[in-house]
C-alpha cells in the first residue's frame, strides 16, 4: 500500500473496489435481491453444502432448495462442491449431476463456480469441460492433492485446465492436506503466463498479507478468501474482491460486505461482531454445525454427513447457538 493512502482509499482504488462500487451504483433495489453482477467477480460467493438423507444418498431436492435460499439471501455467486461441500465423498456421477441441478436452478440469476479438483489433470478437465458446457461462469480447483506433488506438477495441472476450457479458473490455495501451499509468486507467475488463471481463493496464513501481495502485483483479476470469512474486513482493505464462506448465514455476510463496500465501516463492524460467534462455532464443530443451522433455517431436512452417524450439536451446544442466534436474528433476511 502506498504510504499516502488510507486503507479505505487503497480499497476503493483497487480493481476489486472499483468493480464493487460499479456494481453498487448500477443497482437501485435491496442488496439481498440483486441479480448476478456483470463483469468482475466480487462479493460473497456461497459455498454450498451437500445434503444427504439418512441413507447417505444425495438429496437433490434439498440441493435445489439450498440454491434458492442463497439466491434469496443475496449471495453474489454460488460455489460447489468444495471442501465444505464434501466433494471428496462424491462420485463422479454425483458431481456431474449436481452441477447440472445447481445451474438449472440458478437459471442465470447468479454467478456459478463449479469445483473441478481431482487427483489428476485428466479427471479435473472432465469436470471442467462439463461445467463449461452446462453454463458455469467459472470453475475452481484445488491443486492435485494425492501422492508426491511438486510445483511443476501443479503448474502442469492448471495449464491443462486452462488449455481445455475458456471460462475463468480460480486457483484455491488451502495448503496441506489439499495439495502444497502455493507461494504467492508462483500463483502470480501462472496468472501472468495465462490470464485464465488470474483468479484466486487464498486460505494460507497470513491470508490478508498474501492478498495484498496479489493485489499489488496487478496480475490477479479477482482475489477471494475463505476460512468462513472470519477476517473479511481486513482482507477487503488489503485488496480482496470478496470471500467464499459456507452458506448457513450468507445473508448476514452479504450485509457486512455491502456496508464495507459503501465505506460504512462501523455499520459493517457492528453486524460482523454478531456474526463472529457463529463463525467460531463453525470452526469448532465444522459441517455438523453448518448443516444443523441449515436444518433450523428450513433449508435441509437432515444435518447428515455422509458416512457419519451422530456427532451433531449436543444440548449445551444448542443452548450456545440459541443465545447467539438471538443476537443475530435481526439481520437474518431469509
Amino acid at each position: 500500500m502506498h504510504p499516502s493512502l488510507t486503507r479505505r482509499d487503497f480499497f476503493l482504488r483497487s480493481a476489486a473496489g472499483v468493480g464493487i462500487l460499479a456494481a453498487l451504483a448500477a443497482k437501485s433495489h435491496l442488496p439481498w435481491a440483486w441479480a448476478a453482477p456483470a463483469g468482475r467477480f466480487s462479493g460473497i460467493f456461497a459455498i454450498l453444502q451437500t445434503p444427504f438423507n439418512p441413507s447417505d444418498q444425495l438429496d437433490w431436492d434439498d440441493l435445489g432448495r439450498e440454491v434458492d435460499f442463497c439466491v434469496r439471501a443475496g449471495a453474489h455467486g454460488l460455489v460447489w462442491p468444495q471442501l465444505a461441500g464434501e466433494f471428496y465423498l462424491l462420485s463422479e456421477e454425483e458431481r456431474l449431476h449436481g452441477a447440472e441441478v445447481i445451474l438449472r436452478t440458478v437459471a442465470g440469476r447468479r454467478h456459478v463456480v463449479i469445483g473441478v479438483q481431482a487427483p489428476s489433470s485428466g479427471l479435473a478437465l472432465k469436470f471442467a469441460q462439463h461445467a463449461e458446457k452446462q453454463g458455469a461462469t467459472a470453475v475452481i480447483a484445488l491443486p492435485p492433492f494425492l501422492g508426491s506433488v511438486n510445483l511443476e506438477t501443479v503448474a502442469t495441472y492448471y495449464r491443462t485446465l486452462a488449455q481445455g476450457i475458456t471460462v475463468p479458473i480460480f486457483v484455491q490455495n488451502s495448503g496441506a492436506p489439499w495439495g502444497p501451499a502455493l507461494p504467492t509468486e508462483f500463483v502470480i507467475q501462472m496468472a501472468r503466463q495465462n490470464p485464465q488463471l488470474a483468479y484466486v481463493k487464498e486460505e494460507v496464513a497470513p491470508v490478508a498479507r498474501r492478498i495484498g501481495e496479489y493485489a499489488q502485483s496487478g496480475a490477479i483479476k479477482a482475489i477471494f478468501s475463505g476460512n468462513a470469512g472470519r477476517n473479511l474486513l481486513d482482507e477487503l482493505a488489503h485488496g480482496a474482491a470478496g470471500t467464499m464462506p459456507a452458506c448457513e448465514f450468507i445473508d448476514v455476510s452479504v450485509q457486512v460486505y455491502e456496508l464495507a463496500a459503501q465505506g460504512k465501516t462501523q455499520e459493517a463492524r457492528t453486524i460482523f461482531e454478531k456474526l463472529l460467534p457463529m463463525i467460531n462455532l463453525e470452526e469448532i464443530y465444522g459441517l455438523h454445525f453448518t448443516k444443523d443451522v441449515l436444518v433450523q433455517r428450513g433449508v435441509f431436512k437432515t444435518a447428515k454427513l455422509r458416512g457419519v452417524a451422530g456427532g451433531g450439536l449436543d444440548d449445551q451446544d444448542q443452548k450456545e447457538l440459541d443465545a447467539w442466534w438471538k443476537e443475530l436474528a435481526p439481520y437474518l433476511r431469509v
